[in-house]
């Protein structure tokens, strides 16, 4: 039905010829086109044979670059060319020893290290579905994602291994190996990772880089409820969709690239891919700390870097001698994503790396990646998360499916070829998400006339007080500007005259007083949208991706 509406905003849809001339400007200037210019015919074989795309990138660099560093981690450094053998390796044995096919996922929980990349790029050539669940999961969260996403091999480290262990002692009659990186002693169904790759060295003659799908399926954040597998297929991303992000990003080949955000969410994941295919060396960083990470910037020469909000927000509150002692000169892309990222923190990055090198997006493991601005744009459109990358159409409507005029808050809705193919084993979830050939994440926002997005919450963030609607991120954004609130969170609790009363929860600084702060805002905001109540905490509550847990606030202050 939507498929008959004008659209609101039509996104560098350009002519054939316009698109080809952009594609080469970012192939030449990314160096993209550059590699593998002194072996074309060695090129010509993997593309041959393996075609262009996650399943092909490592074999491409290791034949025009071997000795390159790949993945970097604390334990080992791995070159192109020894990454390239160990994910056939890995792929050979998880298909002849653990009898891994197409007909179920294949598991991985583990934080980020060097291996979690491999096996992961390893699932992309058997063209095996690879779930991917967090590091930080339980027995009795592990439990049912396997359940549900069928798989019956599990990847663990040793830092993850005791929960994987504790599901197999209370389901003895399940299905399920475990591989485990890291080592430990001997277990009935518990393969040693090393052993599995030493004997996928002799069936790597045999391997079959497979044609066809290679799913992928990321867990959502969880923020509502039980968390839904997203599916997308990534072997549909091609080279077209990776020059339209690159378009925009100053990226190269060669670049140096830190994962400090956990590589189970779909945004770790995305500069994985990005990175590897300009044969970047990725450095994993197992957990972020704001002075090591800093160092870490420095030291190995980070060119480029995802962080959740909340991680900026801590990298620039380190104290002016730190940064000192750790510059990052060769900085060029500091993205946020995930987690709104207000207008205070912004201009605190922007003034410690410059408008040049920070950049955010909109996206969402559904939706893939939407839009993109960067510091610059940010100054002249505060609040806006930018206008779409080529190929991303938006959008707004009502709640009847009607389209809403620039200027008007609606729900977001996108269609694009990076969508996702739907949740896994849900088609009941999937259709909620879907109108036609759009889908939305429920997202509030608005488009100004420039095409610029802006996203003003979730639907069910939304509070309806007096009948009035009213959006917790304009409020959210104010209050951050004050000085004496580190953090804060706008929600509706219940309230017998208004229907919702609107309460902020604040992460006070020292010198904090509701009253004073009440004041300030009364003088910033039209007068519905000054809290009704100021309540602190220590800290919010907040997802591994940084995502603020609205629903426990609510449950604690109604």
């Amino acid at each position: 039905m939507l498929a008959r509406f004008p659209l609101l905003q039509r996104v560098l849809v350009d002519p054939p010829h316009r698109m080809a001339s952009r594609v080469v400007r970012t192939g030449v200037r990314t160096g993209l086109f550059g590699v593998g210019m002194q072996r074309p015919l060695e090129i010509a074989r993997i593309l041959l044979a393996r075609g262009l795309g996650v399943r092909s990138t490592h074999a491409l660099h290791a034949a025009t670059d071997p000795d390159r560093p790949a993945l970097v981690d604390e334990r080992r450094s791995v070159s192109y060319r020894e990454a390239d053998d160990e994910i056939d390796a890995v792929a050979a044995a998880l298909r002849d020893h653990l009898g891994v096919s197409r007909g179920a996922p294949v598991a991985v929980m583990m934080e980020n290290r060097v291996e979690y990349a491999l096996v992961w790029f390893a699932l992309f050539r058997l063209g095996v579905t690879c779930a991917h669940i967090g590091r930080h999961s339980t027995a009795a969260e592990l439990e049912p994602l396997l359940d549900k996403s069928g798989a019956r091999v599990l990847v663990v480290s040793d830092k993850t291994f005791d929960v994987a262990a504790e599901v197999l002692q209370r389901r003895a009659e399940l299905d399920l190996r475990i591989v485990r990186v890291g080592g430990g002693r001997p277990l009935p169904r518990v393969w040693d990772y090393e052993d599995l790759v030493a004997r996928g060295l002799g069936g790597v003659g045999h391997l079959r880089v497979e044609a066809g799908p290679s799913e992928n399926v990321v867990y959502t954040s969880g923020t509502t409820g039980r968390p839904k597998g997203a599916v997308r297929d990534m072997a549909a991303v091609g080279l077209t969709e990776l020059l339209r992000v690159l378009e925009r990003l100053p990226m190269h080949t060669g670049d140096h690239h830190l994962v400090c955000a956990p590589m189970y969410h779909s945004s770790g994941q995305v500069f994985v891919l990005l990175n590897t295919a300009l044969g970047a060396t990725i450095h994993f960083q197992e957990r972020f700390e704001p002075e090591t990470t800093l160092a870490r910037m420095s030291r190995d020469r980070i060119h480029n870097l995802f962080m959740v909000p909340t991680m900026i927000q801590r990298l620039v509150e380190l104290p002016a001698d730190v940064h000192a002692r750790w510059p990052t000169p060769e900085l060029r892309a500091l993205v946020s994503g995930a987690a709104p990222f207000n207008v205070t923190l912004r201009e605190q990055a922007i003034a410690r790396f410059g408008a040049g090198a920070v950049f955010d997006f909109y996206g969402a493991t559904e939706l893939g990646w939407v839009t993109l601005i960067d510091g610059h744009e940010m100054l002249a459109k505060p609040g806006s998360v930018g206008r779409p990358i080529a190929g991303q159409e938006i959008a707004i409507l009502d709640d009847a499916g009607r389209p809403l005029p620039a200027g008007a808050i609606g729900k977001v809705y996108t269609r694009s070829a990076q969508l996702m193919l739907g949740y896994l084993r849900d088609p009941a979830a999937t259709d909620e998400t879907r109108m036609g050939r759009w889908l939305t994440v429920d997202d509030l926002g608005l488009l100004d006339d420039e095409g610029y997005l802006w996203i003003t919450g979730r639907a069910r963030d939304m509070v309806i007080s007096g009948g009035v609607n009213i959006y917790p991120v304009e409020i959210e954004n104010t209050l951050s500007k004050h000085p004496a609130v580190a953090d804060v969170a706008v929600i509706g609790v219940p309230d017998a005259e208004w229907g919702e009363r609107l309460v902020a929860v604040v992460v006070p600084r020292a010198g904090f007083d509701p009253a004073e702060v009440e004041a300030w805002t009364r003088r910033q905001l039209t007068a519905y949208k000054v809290p009704r109540r100021w309540e602190t905490l220590p800290e919010l509550p907040r997802n591994p991706t940084g995502k603020v847990l609205k629903r426990e606030l609510v449950d604690r202050f109604s």
